[in-house]
């Protein structure tokens, strides 16, 4: 988690400037502070910058928005200082809006463009990738084709996400509804037939005297019995982002396809913005890229490729021998010999695989979409079995 500080400090012509900063600690604050050139004088952690970026990470749109802004900025030919300003006042995420100041100090202290990215916090990539640009004269165009990555990579995993969407929303609604029915409806009901019956209650199933035992539980401690479905639904949401579930959606051939594809889409065209942009060793863009991956598979597979590269071997061949897939086997390969860019025959290759992760996601939806209905129907029954239910069964034991 990386916290909030309000600092002060001079820049390098002594100048007095102040701002917000996001790090680990405060020693790791001050330390961000003195690598972007800035002699800190006062370093306090503020609360509500913290809370208003606990996700820690840029908001997407805000981010593309800058790149395409700068990009087009550059490629006119006017000078980037002067845009900063701009780019602050309309920047509404607070993460981004201190990055950016953060950036535009380090800029007007003489600071190179990919110098000042990473005492702002950007990713390493995008880092990179400026860097690599800055030697070819490339930084506007590679400012744009960054826009439309991160653009492309939200939208992409926009829609893998969403695919459970409906099955999570089903399952809070439906720990929510029955901590509503243990603390409220069903109490009422129990005592009530307790009073009514004559001793039949203990015919009931066990099962649901059980739940009536839980129920009468929750309604002397809602407050803790709420604590405890929070809790579960936290619990829930780690367990389901944890390492070991994503190895056991693995064996799901439908899911472990739409995931592996999208992570080496999106690492591919990590890879080809590196190698247009020039100034980066093929290997080091491999090692770059690796960084990024989200699977544990394809990091392996781009961690052999920087260590084949080393050895002079083409591109196509070291992939092949890295273990990669065979349909990134083969477009790298196609890549490497339609006698154009690679750079461009890669983002060729990423195309097609980003209109098989749509493909498959779309399949996926409807399969997702009968479960979810048979998901909610097992929630409905379920609720009746336990409120519903014992009430016909007192009532026909009483007749």
């Amino acid at each position: 988690m990386r916290f909030a500080y309000r600092f002060r400090a001079h820049n390098q012509i002594s100048r007095v400037v102040g701002g917000l900063i996001y790090a680990e600690n405060k020693n790791a604050a001050w330390a961000m502070l003195k690598r972007s050139g800035l002699r800190a004088s006062q370093v306090v952690l503020d609360l509500s910058g913290t809370l208003s970026g606990l996700h820690g990470k840029f908001d997407i749109r805000e981010l593309v928005r800058f790149y395409r802004t700068i990009g087009r900025r550059l490629e006119a030919g006017k000078p980037m200082i002067s845009g900063m300003d701009a780019a602050i006042t309309f920047t509404s995420d607070p993460l981004l809006q201190n990055a950016l100041r953060l950036m535009q100090q380090r800029l007007m202290d003489g600071a190179r463009m990919a110098d000042a990215m990473m005492v702002a916090g950007f990713p390493e990539r995008d880092q990179q990738v400026i860097r690599a640009a800055d030697v070819a004269g490339k930084q506007g165009q590679a400012f744009i084709r960054l826009a439309d990555d991160v653009a492309r990579a939200d939208r992409l995993n926009t829609a893998v996400q969403s695919t459970f969407l409906p099955m999570k929303v089903l399952a809070v609604v439906g720990l929510a509804g029955m901590y509503a029915a243990m603390a409220w409806l069903s109490p009422t009901m129990i005592r009530f037939f307790t009073q009514w019956n004559t001793g039949n209650a203990q015919h009931l199933p066990f099962t649901i005297r059980c739940y009536n035992a839980t129920a009468l539980w929750v309604t002397d401690h809602k407050w803790l019995a709420g604590l405890l479905v929070a809790l579960i639904i936290v619990l829930g949401k780690q367990v389901l982002a944890s390492a070991v579930m994503g190895r056991l959606a693995d064996f799901w051939q439908n899911w472990r396809m739409i995931s592996e594809k999208s992570d080496h889409s999106s690492a591919w065209t990590s890879f080809s913005l590196l190698y247009d942009a020039g100034g980066i060793p093929a290997y080091e863009s491999a090692g770059i890229v690796r960084k990024s991956c989200r699977r544990s598979d394809t990091q392996d597979m781009f961690h052999r490729l920087d260590k084949t590269l080393r050895s002079g071997i083409p591109i196509s061949l070291a992939v092949a021998r890295s273990g990669f897939p065979d349909y990134v086997t083969n477009g790298v390969k196609s890549a490497e010999e339609a006698g154009a860019s690679l750079a461009e025959g890669l983002l060729g290759m990423v195309s097609d695989l980003e209109q098989d992760v749509e493909v498959m996601t779309d399949m996926l939806n409807i399969k997702i979409t009968y479960l979810s209905q048979i998901f909610g129907g097992a929630i409905v029954s379920l609720f009746f079995y336990v409120t519903l239910y014992p009430m016909y069964i007192q009532i026909g034991q009483k007749l």
